[in-house]
């Protein structure tokens, strides 16, 4: 499948299964239903229905399939015949299954209630002073009993204690933001004090873009410029004329915005060449007209100071047949996707995350199926996977030659 028909794909998503996927979530987070959230809602079930596409690009592609300097970066051969499907899952898990994130989705602190944003642990780097002490909530969802947890609060990297804060116990906190925050900011200089963007975000990899279409895949050499712009757009004020920014018929940049502070992965920022910076960031929409001047200084020096790229997979997996359970690990072998079984590898996977140990206590997966497994470690030269925090069953899908262009 080509990125353009994949764009198709997340285009044409049925609005019911993005409402549905919505609805849940707000069910548990009571998070704003609005068109950067639908927008969310998609790329979670593109996620799932086309994941070997893009997230298992790094098991379509080999490093020795790639040569940067004769070929740049144009796939000529592939190893692998066939991609997994994931087969999607909803479960409650019982209490003692459940991580940390899952079990408290709200805080308490100064009187405010503060909602998850992320469920992966912040780094201690960005964690600053304390701030006190707030009082987690969480429900059994078995049993109907409520739980309650004394967990420290602290500041985050200059980000205002109004908008978000860092939550936990001993060497595990996580990005909690104020509840029911609609208001935002006048100007992009308020944004910009409230959460220290210029601190807590890298502008690296970027699309270019004419409306839906893909022109190309860069990453900047540095972004220094790029904040020294932009600190000189404080005074761009919001344009709350739209619900969502209209790509349509537009030239613009898409840069990937991921930051542990903001509690974000993934996400976006749009440069556009009529003057505009919009996000995603912040679960809805926020878009700010700097001026087409400092637009175009913006992304004059993005296009003439990077370097080509690939396309940057959305998430890392290791799939094929699950050979052993071992004592805090198991093996998969990819053989069953390959063009040449013998050209297959067996991967060792640290099951040490209780994402992934609840799963085969539980017999979501056992050996002889075909898996997927999603990590954010390493794989050592022998093939041993850290970082694994998802398993689930997949099906095998036959794929069209991948050729990056």
């Amino acid at each position: 499948m080509s990125r353009e028909k994949i764009s198709e794909v997340i285009d044409n998503i049925n609005d019911k299964y993005v409402n549905e996927a919505a609805s849940y979530e707000g069910k548990e987070n009571n998070i704003r239903k609005s068109a950067w959230y639908k927008w969310g809602a998609m790329v979670a079930c593109f996620a799932l229905l086309v994941l070997g596409c893009i997230k298992f690009l790094p098991m379509l592609i080999s490093e020795e399939d790639v040569d940067n300097e004769s070929n740049e970066g144009n796939v000529s051969q592939v190893r692998y015949q066939y991609y997994v499907n994931e087969e999607g899952f909803a479960k409650e898990w019982p209490w003692e299954y459940m991580t940390l994130s899952e079990k408290y989705r709200t805080v308490n602190y100064d009187g405010k209630e503060y909602s998850i944003k992320s469920s992966y642990p912040i780094s201690q780097e960005v964690i600053k002073g304390k701030l006190g002490t707030g009082e987690a909530t969480g429900v059994d969802l078995y049993t109907g009993e409520k739980y309650t947890e004394s967990f420290e609060v602290y500041e985050i990297n200059g980000i205002s204690s109004e908008k978000l804060i860092a939550a936990g116990m001993v060497g595990e906190y996580y990005v909690y933001q104020i509840s029911e925050d609609y208001m935002r900011p006048a100007t992009f200089g308020e944004l910009m004090k409230l959460y220290s963007l210029d601190d807590n975000l890298q502008f690296a990899n970027f699309t270019e873009y004419e409306g839906y279409k893909e022109q190309g895949y860069y990453t900047v050499n540095d972004d220094a410029y790029i904040w020294q712009i932009l600190l000189e757009c404080e005074g761009a004020t919001l344009d709350d004329t739209a619900d969502s920014f209209d790509r349509s018929n537009r030239e613009y940049l898409s840069f990937t915005a991921t930051s542990d502070a903001l509690g974000v992965y993934k996400r976006v920022v749009y440069i556009s060449e009529d003057g505009y910076f919009a996000t995603n960031i912040f679960d809805y929409s926020y878009i700010y007209y700097i001026g087409a001047e400092a637009a175009e200084k913006i992304i004059e020096y993005a296009e003439q100071n990077s370097v080509a790229t690939i396309v940057e997979p959305y998430e890392l997996t290791v799939a094929g047949t699950l050979v052993e359970v071992g004592d805090g690990y198991i093996v998969i072998d990819d053989s069953v996707l390959c063009k040449n079984k013998e050209d297959g590898i067996v991967y060792k996977i640290d099951t040490s995350d209780l994402r992934i140990k609840r799963c085969i206590d539980n017999e979501i997966v056992k050996v002889g199926d075909v898996v997927i497994v999603k990590y954010n470690g390493e794989i050592s030269e022998d093939n041993y996977v850290t970082g694994a925090y998802s398993i689930n069953k997949g099906t095998l899908v036959e794929s069209e030659p991948v050729i990056l262009e």
